[in-house]
């Protein structure tokens, strides 16, 4: 098969074709522009406002202090991944409106610009959040595993160098993608997605599509990430301090810890559904022909798309479930209040919740 067909893309080419053949194809055109306009502009548009909205404030409280702490740099930094990530996928949510308001083909130049190429740009971003995802669970890695290697591993400068280094490579790895197709247009004058050759390269599919795609984005990060959560759980457990009462500053640790415990749970789950694409492309194929108005996996076709919005959008539900110091810091910004946090704590204390690292 080929894996370069992985995603919606083809779909939207394909049911363009189909349409226009005529009436007699049976598909419900009416279900699928509900489908669009319930999943892309309703459930992707509120994901959007709560993400944009909840970064903004993220970005808000650790910038004054990112310079002074490895650890708030670095999810500052993923704020800014996270805010990009939903940027690029804000294209589904005029999707579903346009072609409610003005039927199927609403737009329809404008959505197939955006699910060939602005799409890619989305697949960029995630990456880099990924990245910076196991950058943070690293720094917690080192800080509850490694302590003696803190000082040596943990600064802000080496997050600064990471950060930019995980862009520089996402973009370099995923240009490829954004060169599968040229846009051509019909007799309608509508686009339709013409492959460029290397695409149907079987040994670039293999290599390229299929093997290194597949670690870079969802093996290599999985199981790094679970491994240095559960060496981080074993040897809490070890120490006792996973429950038991301490002071403030141990407690903030803590709340550091089990927060980016929870953000790497959230991260494995949402990032599963693009490896399950991957096993739906080998099971239907070709893909396309399935995902497509009309398939039988026409609604899991914006599933992977939306979970990965979700997964940019709760880092800062996450933050306020479990970091208390960052609920006061939320809670001064709306109170106007110079008491939020002890003027001793440290600055990671005062910020979300931890301490050196």
């Amino acid at each position: 098969m080929n894996s370069a067909f992985d995603d919606t893309t083809i779909a939207f080419v394909t049911d363009t074709i189909v349409a226009e053949g005529g009436s007699g194809t049976g598909i419900d055109f009416d279900a699928c522009i509900l489908y669009y306009l319930i999943v892309g502009s309703g459930i992707g548009g509120c994901f959007f406002l709560v993400g944009i909205t909840g970064n903004a404030f993220t970005l808000a409280i650790m910038s004054k202090e990112r310079k002074k702490s490895s650890t708030i740099n670095s999810l500052f930094m993923l704020a800014i991944a996270d805010s990009c990530v939903l940027i690029s996928y804000s294209y589904l949510i005029p999707v579903g409106i346009r072609k409610y308001v003005g039927g199927w083909f609403s737009g329809h130049n404008f959505n197939h610009i955006a699910f060939v190429y602005v799409k890619e740009a989305a697949r960029v971003f995630n990456q880099v959040s990924a990245f910076i995802t196991m950058l943070v669970t690293f720094q917690r890695y080192v800080s509850v595993c490694l302590p003696h290697r803190a000082k040596q591993l943990c600064s802000v400068s080496l997050v600064n160098k990471l950060t930019a280094a995980s862009f520089l490579f996402s973009a370099i790895f995923y240009l490829p993608q954004f060169l599968y197709y040229t846009l051509e247009k019909n007799e309608f004058g509508r686009y339709y997605s013409v492959s460029r050759s290397f695409v149907a390269n079987q040994v670039f599919q293999v290599i390229y599509s299929a093997i290194l795609t597949l670690l870079i984005s969802y093996v290599i990060p999985v199981s790094t990430l679970i491994f240095m959560c559960i060496r981080i759980l074993r040897v809490m457990h070890q120490q006792g301090k996973l429950f038991q009462q301490s002071d403030e500053r141990s407690r903030t640790r803590r709340d550091l810890t089990i927060s980016s415990i929870a953000i790497v749970i959230l991260f494995v789950v949402c990032q599963s559904f693009t490896y399950a694409t991957r096993v739906l492309m080998w099971i239907y194929n070709p893909f396309y022909k399935y995902s497509r108005c009309g398939g039988v996996l026409q609604t899991y076709s914006f599933v992977p798309h939306i979970a990965l919005m979700f997964n940019s959008a709760a880092n800062f539900v996450i933050y306020i479930c479990f970091a208390k110091a960052f609920r006061k810091k939320l809670f001064g910004i709306f109170c106007k209040s110079s008491k939020v946090a002890p003027m001793k704590e440290s600055i990671e204390g005062r910020i979300f919740s931890v301490t050196t690292a």
